[in-house]
């Protein structure tokens, strides 16, 4: 069984998690891995607009992380099925104190961004950005040292991603996370609108229509003033993800 796994190097700190779980798969599939940070054509003609994506036998797509189940499940014959993560949002706005998401202070992320609560993960996604990015990567929405929500970015040029880029365009790569009780998100936006405002002229970001992933939905974004670009990219039975913008 064939697995080609798709990713945009350390922009999510799940990536490294499953590159070192497929290392320990290698004698059991036919694995081959490909870093699309500075391959925008691989990523156009694989239709990517997630930070991984695993292809088994160049016919199935999967978007969400995949896992050792996954994996076991493959080897054992059983078909895996992928299905959205959709939840009613909260609409409350919820604040807690807002702070800029920076290399000293991304571990924070751990145990809401990765699959292991690794801080190695987080720290070489802070290598990533911080060839991209000024010391500020994003904001955080914290209770202590619980985040609750929480945004990033990086500029359009450096995304690998078949969509508008210019020196002038900032990309939202992660917006998160959805809660049916609160919006965490609302305020680390905000702020991070703010931030970029001083340097770039217009935001854009990809969601999935009625899913929560990747940083949807997109009604959530029609609310806080972003404009809906159209339908970019569509994965049957699982998202149908379109382009939204907002002039700063």
């Amino acid at each position: 069984m064939k697995i080609d796994f798709y990713y945009w190097s350390y922009q999510c700190p799940i990536n490294f998690e499953i590159l070192e779980l497929l290392d320990e798969y290698k004698d059991r599939f036919n694995i081959k891995t490909y870093n699309i940070e500075e391959d925008y054509d691989l990523a156009k003609s694989q239709r990517i607009f997630f930070p991984f994506l695993t292809v088994i036998d160049e016919k199935e797509r999967f978007k969400a992380p995949i896992n050792r189940s996954f994996l076991n499940k493959l080897l054992s014959g059983e078909k895996c099925v992928e299905k959205p993560y959709i939840i009613d949002f909260g609409t409350e706005k919820y604040k807690g104190d807002i702070i800029p998401l920076t290399k000293d202070n991304i571990s924070l992320t751990s145990k809401k961004c990765t699959l292991t609560d690794s801080c190695d993960s987080c720290i070489k996604k802070a290598k990533f950005l911080s060839k991209y990015c000024d010391d500020i990567f994003g904001y955080l929405n914290v209770e202590g040292d619980k985040i609750l929500g929480g945004v990033e970015y990086i500029p359009t040029s450096y995304v690998p991603y078949d969509i508008p880029k210019s020196k002038d365009y900032a990309f939202l790569t992660c917006l998160y996370h959805s809660s049916t009780e609160y919006d965490y998100k609302h305020y680390p936006l905000e702020e991070l609108e703010k931030y970029l405002k001083n340097k770039y002229t217009k935001i854009y970001a990809v969601t999935d229509e009625i899913g929560t992933f990747p940083n949807g939905n997109l009604q959530w974004f029609l609310e806080h003033g972003y404009t809906d670009e159209g339908v970019i990219s569509e994965e049957k039975g699982y998202c149908r993800l379109h382009l939204v913008s907002k002039n700063i």
